[in-house]
């Protein structure tokens, strides 16, 4: 049997592109020191909502992000 990998948005394959960045992305996560270089992107969020102003980051950039 056959299967076809798509993205998790539907039915479009997926590029060799896009399989080489998950497989170095899985390759990544199973190194032992990887959870110490994970950037954890809520807690980046609340670091730059509470240093805003020193930094100089507006509401509307943090709406976009």
């Amino acid at each position: 049997m056959r299967t076809h990998s798509t993205t998790p948005f539907g039915r479009r394959p997926l590029s060799l592109a896009m399989l080489a960045a998950q497989a170095a992305t899985r390759d990544f996560a199973a190194k032992p020191d990887a959870s110490e270089t994970v950037v954890h992107k809520w807690r980046l969020f609340r670091a730059l909502t509470e240093a805003k102003a020193p930094l100089g980051v507006t509401d509307r950039a943090l709406s976009v992000l």
